[in-house]
């Protein structure tokens, strides 16, 4: 792609470099709020930002002038740029907006609020993708990883593909969902985020196009861009579950590669596709001949009766690459998943051999030493049962607290709740706002890569529904309600 110094370029060239340097700065801004960056701390020199993002210095520059004008760095001569971390201002980084009040440059929290619990161990997490410690099965856990500690020539050792009882463990949970796969089949990874990076790597090259259903988990997206991908994102429909019909029509415009979906429990509606929806989906790509890579973490924590079958358990053309992992069930910090690649098996192998040669064994024998205890399912049944519960009081609490005309989601399982607010109020404003007071949610607009939804947020039953959880609740309300008598007191001074 051509510099922004170059001269004589055509529209088409123009349009690029526009939305290159407003892609870095989205890119930018994610990391300030990912990190542990805090007012007044520096960012990386521009030279480090431009090796980092692999664009040029006065693509990295154009950048922060943009974040600049936003207000949410400062510049100061010859030390470089601050961070000022104000509250959002009205702008727009790209052209798909839902609302011309946003800015992307105020996502704020990670997917799964692993750093935020870090910088914010006091703050109450309103819209964690973490499960609180003591809805892990901590206990069993902590006797399988000092059994497997015991056998240290196996668990201080390479384990490349994966430890053979693990890789086993793990077929046998997948036959039972429907996905007939043996210790051969699988490649142990250190998480999911890990294996959909893997799969990425293993089918596409830099600047190929990869779809995604908005609102989509950050994980997915932030993989997507960490391997030089671009996502092309398709709006899901009103009642949160993703446009088939749509989908067709921008394969029928636009080349695409893959497709990133989360068929069960999907991040963050908690919405999961039908038996018939994921059929028609496979129909869909197989005329087209596009690989479909599946985020199943939250699969085993259904709400009804039956584990839905994940995307795999349907794909008769072997073009799904199953990705799931332990994080949302048994441990986050075990950092435990695995892949199965089906016919791109060689190249994922190559791709996790490079790139850290194994997982760690020990984790991957603790694995398997407690999901051969039989304990795992006990504690699935009594888990899920939990997270329905706090799904059912969280969505009361909104619709009952929150503003008149807010909507969301009715999970089919997992922890996440999907909450649409009105149009005329922004979430993203009102994040540094609840911070301050101690309280976290998930703004919507990390759920895309173009800052879609403004008016939304991502609220989580993975913690207990105690006093202060609720308290935080009311103070999310009272803001929010602040906010839409603000926006009605300006239009009646208008007019």
């Amino acid at each position: 792609m051509p510099s922004i110094g170059e001269v004589r370029r055509s529209p088409r060239e123009c349009s690029l470099m526009t939305r290159k340097y407003e892609e870095i700065a989205e890119q930018i801004s994610n990391w300030i709020f990912e990190s542990a960056y805090g007012p007044g701390d520096r960012l990386p020199s521009i030279r480090t930002l431009s090796k980092t993002t692999r664009v040029s210095v006065t693509t990295v520059i154009a950048a922060l002038r943009l974040l600049e004008s936003r207000g949410l760095v400062e510049a100061k001569d010859r030390a470089g740029y601050f961070i000022n971390m104000p509250s959002v201002r009205p702008g727009t980084f790209g052209p798909q907006r839902r609302a011309n009040k946003t800015d992307s440059s105020q996502k704020q929290p990670p997917e799964d609020h692993l750093r935020l619990n870090l910088k914010h161990d006091e703050a109450i997490l309103l819209g964690t993708a973490t499960p609180a410690d003591h809805y892990l099965p901590i206990r069993q856990i902590q006797k399988s990883l000092l059994r497997s500690a015991r056998r240290a020539s196996e668990s201080l050792s390479y384990s490349f593909p994966g430890d053979p009882r693990y890789l086993t463990a793990v077929g046998r949970r997948m036959t039972s969902v429907g996905v007939t796969a043996s210790a051969s089949d699988i490649i142990s990874t250190g998480g999911a985020q890990e294996s959909l990076a893997l799969a990425l790597r293993s089918i596409a090259q830099p600047g190929d196009q990869v779809a995604v259903f908005v609102p989509a988990s950050p994980g997915i997206v932030q993989a997507i861009r960490a391997v030089d991908l671009s996502v092309v994102e398709i709006l899901c429909k009103d009642d949160g579950q993703p446009c088939l019909d749509t989908l067709e029509e921008v394969l029928k415009q636009t080349r695409i590669k893959a497709i990133c979906i989360s068929a069960n429990a999907s991040n963050p509606t908690g919405l999961t596709l039908s038996d018939g929806q994921k059929a028609k989906l496979l129909e869909i790509v197989y005329q087209r001949g596009i690989v479909v890579i599946e985020d199943d973490v939250y699969g085993d924590l259904f709400f009804g009766t039956r584990r839905p079958p994940p995307l795999k358990a349907f794909d008769n053309g072997d073009s799904v690459i199953y990705c799931s992992s332990f994080s949302k069930t048994v441990s986050p910090g075990l950092r435990a998943g695995w892949i199965m690649p089906g016919r791109f098996y060689t190249q994922v192998s190559d791709q996790k051999y490079f790139m850290n040669l194994s997982s760690p064994a020990v984790t991957q024998m603790a694995l398997a030493d407690y999901l051969g205890s039989g304990s795992h399912d006990l504690y699935l049944r009594k888990i899920r049962r939990t997270y329905q519960k706090n799904s059912i009081k969280l969505r009361d609490l909104v619709l009952s607290e929150f503003p008149e005309g807010t909507m969301c989601t009715k999970p089919d399982g997992g922890f996440a709740l999907w909450v649409v607010l009105p149009q005329w109020i922004n979430a993203t404003d009102l994040y540094p706002i609840a911070r301050n007071a101690g309280y976290c949610f998930a703004p919507g607009q990390i759920f895309s890569a173009s800052g879609r939804f403004p008016n939304c947020l991502r609220l989580s039953g993975a913690r207990p529904m105690d006093a202060a959880f609720e308290a935080g609740m009311v103070f999310l309300a009272k803001e929010f309600k602040k906010c839409e008598m603000r926006v009605r007191n300006r239009q009646l001074s208008s007019v």
